[in-house]
């Protein structure tokens, strides 16, 4: 490590070299090239230091790399390619890694354009995870020291997710579809099953505990591959070796013994052909679009139908723990941005509990149905 005058005398010149790194930086005062150098130099000693040769290569390099390395299904993995190809190879992909800011990713973000015009709010946050992901794997690798991405939001992409029906318009449309039909439908939205793992599962993943209880064990997903062919994986959205437990509602109970035929390694809930369930398939025979109809909610989806089991599950419970487990979300954080809107309809009922009987109370009666509460002086 060095600093000099350069040949004109009008600059300095710093030259760090390091483990076979050689680089040089012209400043117009010898303290700002002092300064560069001692700044190398503590990353160097605090085992941060990053060749910036590195942080060089152009971002499309990284993306197929990172791209590898996700354990996502098929049709993911096609639709983050497609993603790149639309709205990043263009402004991101020759650029070298570490010339990308946080500003530029802002403003790129902002004026994202489609064929349509302006970006529409979940067409941003896509392509945003999408270069987040890239530049994360960048710095994973020793690329850059930072991700640039990071801490970007979305205006207008929180909310209610999806459409979640009520129990009473959940019977009406239950009893719209065409038998048997309607009965995989229950399943969703009493169960809060994604379709690719009710189409996944086989007879053997009904079992019942010690005391007899009914339990779907979720361990497979039935998904589409980057090819368009459907596959069967192991494992959940939470991970390949990650089993999840679904308690049978009663009220299920019946559908599923309905479908064991004593055959385990057979569909669960076959097709009419005996064959693994086809949401399409299903849809069209079992009247969805008229289902939809009778119940006013056009544009209404089957992963809707898990949205209002995690709806109803929390408004009758208000047990966050428990909704997290039986949709198979990785933290309690993830349940709560997605259904904190249901929990403030559950914390507003339970604040009128508290004040009835705050009055009944004042009024003399107990607060329970036990011996009134008697709070010490000074507690």
């Amino acid at each position: 490590m060095s600093v000099y005058r350069t040949p004109n005398g009008k600059a300095w010149r710093a030259f760090l070299k390091y483990r076979g790194h050689r680089d040089s930086r012209t400043f117009t005062r010898r303290q700002d090239a002092v300064r560069w150098l001692t700044e190398q130099k503590s990353e160097i000693d605090r085992g941060s230091w990053l060749d910036p040769a590195r942080g060089q290569i152009p971002t499309r390099d990284l993306f197929e790399r990172w791209l590898a390395t996700r354990d996502i299904e098929g049709s993911t993995r096609r639709n983050d390619r497609a993603i790149w190809h639309a709205y990043l190879e263009g402004p991101f992909g020759r650029r070298p890694l570490a010339s990308i800011s946080a500003p530029m990713v802002r403003e790129w973000v902002a004026g994202l354009m489609t064929k349509n015009g302006l970006a529409a709010p979940r067409t941003k946050r896509d392509a945003l995870r999408v270069l987040r992901g890239v530049l994360a794997y960048a710095v994973e690798d020793g690329r850059i020291a930072r991700n640039p991405a990071v801490g970007i939001k979305i205006a207008g992409t929180k909310g209610t997710p999806g459409q979640a029906l009520s129990l009473a318009e959940l019977r009406v449309f239950v009893a719209a579809l065409k038998p048997p039909h309607h009965e995989i439908a229950l399943v969703l939205a009493l169960a809060g099953l994604r379709w690719s793992e009710i189409a996944a599962l086989d007879e053997r993943d009904a079992m019942r505990d010690d005391d007899g209880r009914l339990f779907l064990a979720i361990r497979r997903r039935h998904v589409l591959d980057e090819e368009g062919k459907r596959v069967t994986l192991p494992g959940t959205k939470g991970g390949r070796g990650v089993t999840r437990m679904v308690p049978v509602l009663p009220e299920l109970v019946p559908i599923v013994e309905r479908h064991l035929t004593g055959k385990p390694d057979a569909p669960l809930f076959p097709s009419p052909r005996g064959a693994r369930l086809d949401s399409r398939h299903w849809r069209r025979d079992g009247g969805w679009k008229e289902a939809c109809e009778v119940v006013d909610r056009v544009g209404l989806r089957p992963h809707d139908l898990r949205h209002t089991a995690a709806t109803a599950w929390l408004r009758m419970t208000g047990d966050l723990k428990a909704v997290q487990s039986l949709m198979g979300h990785s933290t309690a954080s993830m349940t709560l941005d997605l259904y904190a809107h249901v929990l403030n309809d559950t914390l507003t009922r339970a604040a009128d509990m508290m004040a009835k009987g705050l009055a009944d109370a004042a009024n003399g009666e107990p607060l329970t149905a036990g011996e009134p509460l008697e709070i010490a002086e000074g507690s």
